[in-house]
């Protein structure tokens, strides 16, 4: 007796029943990918830091947020549990931090890149740090265009080596869409 699903074949010849197995070997295999992802994302110490109103922030990260007030909101309730530098070329009005490091003035120009990669490095090398990068726009400005994402794309390898987190704020709009793409490429989240 030809059973129920046996007597519907499709146009290849593939009974019902065969195709039913083959969906579920690969379901099978989706389902393993992302159980090793996750398993991945344990293994190299992944892991929610912070959440801001739904919004998550995660070590080995980095975040554009589209407004500096949420910039250094997030700074601060990140600083509260762990260390971190704010790097601007002024602070906001009545905001103070124990770690800042304001351009042109602490010895590092907005030009001089790889000396504020050192800068950087150095603070993070001991993991677990945030850092603020409140002047994006500056880099562009003062360097061109390739060299701030070669920056960025360098500093965003040795928060990710470092367990850190990485905060920058940015109007996407003052860019081309080629130049957005660049930076979006560099950012884990833009929120």
């Amino acid at each position: 007796m030809i059973g129920f699903f046996e007597a519907f074949n499709d146009p290849s010849g593939h009974t019902f029943s065969e195709i039913f197995i083959k969906a579920v070997i690969k379901f099978k295999i989706m389902l393993h990918a992302y159980l090793i992802a996750g398993v991945a994302a344990c293994a190299l110490g992944v892991k929610v830091i912070y959440n801001l109103s739904g919004k998550y922030f995660r070590t080995r990260c980095a975040y554009l947020l589209r407004s500096k007030k949420a910039a250094f909101n997030a700074f601060e309730t990140l600083t509260s549990r762990y260390e971190g530098l704010c790097v601007c070329r002024a602070l906001p009005n009545g905001k103070k931090y124990k770690n800042t490091l304001i351009l042109d003035e602490n010895g590092i120009a907005a030009n001089d890149l790889e000396k504020l990669l050192h800068y950087i490095n150095g603070f993070i090398r001991s993991g677990k740090k945030v850092v603020l990068l409140d002047c994006m726009d500056y880099f562009i400005r003062e360097n061109d265009f390739e060299e701030a994402v070669r920056f960025l794309h360098s500093l965003k390898d040795q928060i990710a080596l470092n367990e850190s987190i990485l905060l920058t704020t940015f109007d996407l709009k003052a860019l081309s869409k080629r130049e957005q793409c660049f930076i979006k490429q560099e950012m884990d989240k833009i929120m």
